[in-house]
Protein backbone atom coordinates (compact mmCIF):
# COMPACT_ATOMS: atom_id res chain seq x y z
CA UNK A 1 0.00 0.00 0.00
CA UNK A 2 1.33 3.36 -1.26
CA UNK A 3 1.20 6.82 0.17
CA UNK A 4 0.51 7.93 -3.35
CA UNK A 5 -2.76 4.91 -3.56
CA UNK A 6 -4.19 6.38 -0.37
CA UNK A 7 -3.96 10.21 -1.67
CA UNK A 8 -6.01 9.17 -4.07
CA UNK A 9 -8.35 6.84 -2.27
CA UNK A 10 -8.50 9.41 -0.01
CA UNK A 11 -9.67 12.23 -3.14
CA UNK A 12 -12.55 9.61 -4.33
CA UNK A 13 -13.76 10.08 -0.80
CA UNK A 14 -14.18 13.39 -0.86
CA UNK A 15 -15.50 13.76 -4.36
CA UNK A 16 -17.17 10.38 -4.53
CA UNK A 17 -17.23 11.03 -8.55
CA UNK A 18 -13.70 8.81 -10.51
CA UNK A 19 -14.62 11.76 -13.04
CA UNK A 20 -13.93 14.70 -10.80
CA UNK A 21 -11.59 12.92 -8.25
CA UNK A 22 -9.22 12.59 -11.04
CA UNK A 23 -9.38 15.44 -12.28
CA UNK A 24 -8.67 17.39 -8.91
CA UNK A 25 -5.62 14.70 -8.98
CA UNK A 26 -4.96 15.69 -12.17
CA UNK A 27 -4.61 12.22 -13.53
CA UNK A 28 -6.78 10.00 -16.18
CA UNK A 29 -9.84 8.73 -15.13
CA UNK A 30 -8.61 4.97 -15.80
CA UNK A 31 -5.24 5.53 -13.92
CA UNK A 32 -7.30 6.59 -11.22
CA UNK A 33 -9.52 3.06 -11.42
CA UNK A 34 -6.72 0.57 -12.18
CA UNK A 35 -5.20 2.25 -8.57
CA UNK A 36 -8.12 1.63 -6.67
CA UNK A 37 -8.63 -1.45 -8.18
CA UNK A 38 -5.18 -2.70 -7.31
CA UNK A 39 -5.84 -1.18 -3.25
CA UNK A 40 -9.08 -3.21 -3.27
CA UNK A 41 -7.14 -6.17 -4.18
CA UNK A 42 -4.41 -6.07 -1.93
CA UNK A 43 -7.24 -5.48 0.79
CA UNK A 44 -9.35 -8.39 -0.05
CA UNK A 45 -12.47 -6.14 0.01
CA UNK A 46 -14.54 -3.44 -2.18
CA UNK A 47 -14.28 0.09 -0.63
CA UNK A 48 -16.47 1.55 -3.34
CA UNK A 49 -19.77 0.21 -4.85
CA UNK A 50 -20.56 1.66 -7.78
CA UNK A 51 -24.57 1.80 -8.44
CA UNK A 52 -25.12 3.13 -11.60
CA UNK A 53 -23.35 6.59 -11.58
CA UNK A 54 -23.19 7.11 -8.54
CA UNK A 55 -20.32 5.74 -6.49
CA UNK A 56 -20.40 5.01 -2.82
CA UNK A 57 -17.93 3.96 0.29
CA UNK A 58 -18.54 0.80 1.70
CA UNK A 59 -18.00 0.16 5.20
CA UNK A 60 -14.69 -0.96 4.31
CA UNK A 61 -14.30 2.28 3.01
CA UNK A 62 -14.94 4.57 5.57
CA UNK A 63 -12.74 2.04 8.39
CA UNK A 64 -9.72 3.00 5.66
CA UNK A 65 -10.45 6.28 4.99
CA UNK A 66 -10.58 7.11 8.98
CA UNK A 67 -7.31 5.68 9.09
CA UNK A 68 -5.79 7.20 5.96
CA UNK A 69 -6.62 10.43 7.57
CA UNK A 70 -4.75 9.71 10.66
CA UNK A 71 -2.08 8.59 8.63
CA UNK A 72 -0.94 12.07 6.50
CA UNK A 73 -2.15 13.89 9.73
CA UNK A 74 0.64 12.43 11.62
CA UNK A 75 2.80 13.06 8.59
CA UNK A 76 2.31 16.72 8.71
CA UNK A 77 2.63 16.55 12.44
CA UNK A 78 6.16 14.91 11.47
CA UNK A 79 7.11 17.66 9.31
CA UNK A 80 5.46 20.52 11.27
CA UNK A 81 8.20 19.16 14.32
CA UNK A 82 10.71 18.90 12.12
CA UNK A 83 10.41 22.06 10.80
CA UNK A 84 10.26 23.52 14.57
CA UNK A 85 13.51 22.17 15.01
CA UNK A 86 15.19 25.07 13.12
CA UNK A 87 13.62 27.29 15.10
CA UNK A 88 13.15 29.36 12.42
CA UNK A 89 9.02 29.22 12.87
CA UNK A 90 8.38 30.18 9.05
CA UNK A 91 5.33 28.98 8.84
CA UNK A 92 1.77 29.83 8.96
CA UNK A 93 -0.83 30.10 12.00
CA UNK A 94 -4.32 30.14 11.22
CA UNK A 95 -6.86 31.26 14.10
CA UNK A 96 -10.75 31.17 13.14
CA UNK A 97 -12.18 33.76 15.62
CA UNK A 98 -16.03 34.90 16.58
CA UNK A 99 -17.26 37.13 13.70
CA UNK A 100 -17.66 40.78 14.73
CA UNK A 101 -15.88 41.58 17.95
CA UNK A 102 -13.40 39.84 19.22
CA UNK A 103 -10.86 41.45 16.59
CA UNK A 104 -10.91 44.48 18.65
CA UNK A 105 -9.32 42.91 21.48
CA UNK A 106 -6.10 41.16 18.84
CA UNK A 107 -4.62 43.90 17.53
CA UNK A 108 -1.80 44.61 20.45
CA UNK A 109 -1.52 40.77 20.60
CA UNK A 110 -0.76 40.56 16.87
CA UNK A 111 1.74 43.71 17.62
CA UNK A 112 3.80 41.76 20.41
CA UNK A 113 3.21 38.06 18.55
CA UNK A 114 5.07 39.04 15.42
CA UNK A 115 7.69 40.69 17.05
CA UNK A 116 8.39 36.97 18.40
CA UNK A 117 7.94 35.39 15.77
CA UNK A 118 8.28 37.71 12.87
CA UNK A 119 8.79 35.12 10.28
CA UNK A 120 5.28 32.89 10.93
CA UNK A 121 2.47 34.32 8.91
CA UNK A 122 -1.01 35.01 10.73
CA UNK A 123 -4.36 34.68 9.48
CA UNK A 124 -7.14 35.59 11.76
CA UNK A 125 -10.23 34.64 10.07
CA UNK A 126 -13.37 35.41 11.30
CA UNK A 127 -16.08 32.83 11.40
CA UNK A 128 -19.67 31.62 12.84
CA UNK A 129 -18.48 28.12 12.85
CA UNK A 130 -15.50 28.08 14.33
CA UNK A 131 -15.41 24.05 15.84
CA UNK A 132 -16.15 22.86 11.85
CA UNK A 133 -13.11 24.67 10.49
CA UNK A 134 -10.94 23.24 13.30
CA UNK A 135 -12.44 20.02 13.12
CA UNK A 136 -11.67 20.21 9.21
CA UNK A 137 -8.29 21.29 9.64
CA UNK A 138 -9.28 24.58 7.91
CA UNK A 139 -7.39 26.32 10.89
CA UNK A 140 -5.06 25.21 13.35
CA UNK A 141 -6.73 27.70 16.65
CA UNK A 142 -10.25 28.56 17.22
CA UNK A 143 -11.01 30.75 19.62
CA UNK A 144 -14.51 31.52 20.64
CA UNK A 145 -17.61 30.46 22.52
CA UNK A 146 -17.55 27.53 25.21
CA UNK A 147 -19.87 24.43 23.90
CA UNK A 148 -20.26 20.68 24.51
CA UNK A 149 -17.58 18.19 25.15
CA UNK A 150 -15.72 16.85 21.74
CA UNK A 151 -13.06 14.04 22.25
CA UNK A 152 -11.51 15.28 19.10
CA UNK A 153 -10.76 18.75 20.75
CA UNK A 154 -8.54 20.28 23.46
CA UNK A 155 -10.29 23.06 24.90
CA UNK A 156 -8.62 26.08 27.11
CA UNK A 157 -11.27 27.72 29.10
CA UNK A 158 -9.33 31.38 29.53
CA UNK A 159 -11.80 33.99 29.74
CA UNK A 160 -15.32 34.73 31.27
CA UNK A 161 -17.51 38.16 30.50
CA UNK A 162 -20.52 39.93 30.82
CA UNK A 163 -22.81 41.66 28.78
CA UNK A 164 -23.91 45.48 28.53
CA UNK A 165 -26.92 47.60 27.13
CA UNK A 166 -24.79 50.28 24.92
CA UNK A 167 -27.07 53.34 24.51
CA UNK A 168 -25.73 57.02 23.59
CA UNK A 169 -24.93 59.46 26.00
CA UNK A 170 -27.73 61.42 25.72
CA UNK A 171 -30.31 58.27 25.87
CA UNK A 172 -32.98 58.62 28.88
CA UNK A 173 -31.07 55.26 31.02
CA UNK A 174 -27.33 56.79 29.94
CA UNK A 175 -26.79 57.77 33.43
CA UNK A 176 -28.33 54.75 35.25
CA UNK A 177 -25.61 52.65 36.73
CA UNK A 178 -27.57 49.41 35.98
CA UNK A 179 -30.53 48.37 34.06
CA UNK A 180 -33.08 45.45 34.66
CA UNK A 181 -34.17 43.05 31.74
CA UNK A 182 -37.69 44.35 31.87
CA UNK A 183 -36.23 48.02 31.11
CA UNK A 184 -34.74 46.29 27.51
CA UNK A 185 -38.28 45.36 26.30
CA UNK A 186 -39.74 48.79 25.08
CA UNK A 187 -36.11 49.88 23.27
CA UNK A 188 -35.01 49.46 19.45
CA UNK A 189 -32.29 47.53 19.41
CA UNK A 190 -29.60 46.80 16.27
CA UNK A 191 -27.90 43.56 17.15
CA UNK A 192 -26.47 40.58 15.35
CA UNK A 193 -28.48 38.49 12.85
CA UNK A 194 -30.09 35.02 14.22
CA UNK A 195 -27.36 32.82 13.65
CA UNK A 196 -24.23 34.94 14.91
CA UNK A 197 -23.03 33.75 18.55
CA UNK A 198 -23.32 37.01 19.88
CA UNK A 199 -27.33 36.89 19.09
CA UNK A 200 -27.89 33.25 19.71
CA UNK A 201 -26.33 34.17 23.28
CA UNK A 202 -28.71 37.08 23.84
CA UNK A 203 -31.83 35.40 22.75
CA UNK A 204 -31.53 32.33 24.79
CA UNK A 205 -30.56 34.87 27.70
CA UNK A 206 -34.08 36.43 26.83
CA UNK A 207 -36.00 33.64 26.91
CA UNK A 208 -34.62 32.80 30.37
CA UNK A 209 -35.66 36.04 31.81
CA UNK A 210 -39.35 36.16 29.76
CA UNK A 211 -38.53 38.84 27.94
CA UNK A 212 -38.80 39.55 24.24
CA UNK A 213 -36.30 42.71 22.48
CA UNK A 214 -37.44 43.89 19.31
CA UNK A 215 -34.61 44.55 16.54
CA UNK A 216 -35.46 47.49 14.06
CA UNK A 217 -31.84 46.81 12.02
CA UNK A 218 -29.44 43.60 11.96
CA UNK A 219 -25.86 43.78 10.58
CA UNK A 220 -22.63 41.54 11.26
CA UNK A 221 -20.37 44.00 12.20
CA UNK A 222 -19.77 45.38 15.84
CA UNK A 223 -18.43 48.48 14.14
CA UNK A 224 -21.54 49.14 12.42
CA UNK A 225 -23.77 48.41 15.39
CA UNK A 226 -22.05 51.36 17.81
CA UNK A 227 -22.02 53.72 14.61
CA UNK A 228 -25.81 53.26 15.05
CA UNK A 229 -25.92 53.23 18.70
CA UNK A 230 -23.92 56.50 17.90
CA UNK A 231 -26.88 58.11 15.30
CA UNK A 232 -29.43 57.47 17.78
CA UNK A 233 -30.74 54.72 15.50
CA UNK A 234 -31.25 51.97 18.57
CA UNK A 235 -29.45 50.06 21.10
CA UNK A 236 -27.42 47.20 21.45
CA UNK A 237 -26.14 44.42 23.83
CA UNK A 238 -23.06 43.61 23.51
CA UNK A 239 -19.93 42.15 25.79
CA UNK A 240 -18.94 45.01 28.50
CA UNK A 241 -15.62 45.16 26.88
CA UNK A 242 -16.21 45.96 24.06
CA UNK A 243 -16.84 49.49 24.91
CA UNK A 244 -12.62 49.92 25.79
CA UNK A 245 -12.61 50.16 21.54
CA UNK A 246 -15.25 52.40 20.89
CA UNK A 247 -14.75 55.36 23.73
CA UNK A 248 -14.98 57.76 21.11
CA UNK A 249 -18.40 57.80 19.96
CA UNK A 250 -20.09 59.16 22.98
CA UNK A 251 -21.81 55.82 23.71
CA UNK A 252 -22.43 54.24 27.58
CA UNK A 253 -22.23 50.69 28.32
CA UNK A 254 -24.57 50.01 31.26
CA UNK A 255 -24.05 47.01 33.12
CA UNK A 256 -27.67 44.51 32.93
CA UNK A 257 -28.61 42.88 36.16
CA UNK A 258 -28.19 38.75 35.72
CA UNK A 259 -26.62 39.79 32.37
CA UNK A 260 -25.74 37.36 29.91
CA UNK A 261 -22.45 35.95 30.33
CA UNK A 262 -20.15 33.91 27.46
CA UNK A 263 -17.15 31.57 28.73
CA UNK A 264 -14.53 32.13 25.83
CA UNK A 265 -12.44 28.87 25.13
CA UNK A 266 -9.53 28.15 22.64
CA UNK A 267 -10.01 24.56 20.95
CA UNK A 268 -7.71 22.41 18.68
CA UNK A 269 -7.25 19.60 17.56
CA UNK A 270 -6.05 16.64 19.58
CA UNK A 271 -4.51 14.73 16.90
CA UNK A 272 -2.33 17.48 15.22
CA UNK A 273 1.20 18.95 16.56
CA UNK A 274 1.00 21.98 18.29
CA UNK A 275 3.92 23.95 16.65
CA UNK A 276 5.91 26.58 19.22
CA UNK A 277 4.44 29.40 17.29
CA UNK A 278 1.08 28.24 17.99
CA UNK A 279 1.54 27.30 21.52
CA UNK A 280 2.81 30.71 22.37
CA UNK A 281 0.23 32.81 20.58
CA UNK A 282 -2.44 30.45 23.27
CA UNK A 283 -0.47 32.01 26.30
CA UNK A 284 -0.14 35.28 24.90
CA UNK A 285 -3.68 35.08 24.28
CA UNK A 286 -5.28 33.98 27.47
CA UNK A 287 -2.36 37.11 29.52
CA UNK A 288 -3.64 39.97 27.14
CA UNK A 289 -7.57 39.10 27.85
CA UNK A 290 -6.36 39.22 31.22
CA UNK A 291 -4.51 42.24 31.12
CA UNK A 292 -6.25 45.67 33.02
CA UNK A 293 -7.84 47.68 30.43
Amino acid sequence: MELRQLQYFLTLCSELHFSEAAFKLGISQPTLSQQIRVLEDEIGVPLFDRIGKKTLKTEAGAILEHYALEIFQKLENAKSAIADLTDLHAGHLRVAVLASDLDYRFTSLLVDFHKEFPQTKVQMIPSIKIVEKVLDNVVDIGVGLAFKTDSRLNRIPFYTETYSLYVHEDHELANHAQVDPQELVDLPFVMYPTGFYGRNLIDTWCQENGITIATILETGSATSLLQLVHEGVGATIQPSELITSFRSLRIRAIPIRNSPVRELEIYYRNDKYVSKAATAFMRKLEDYFHRPV
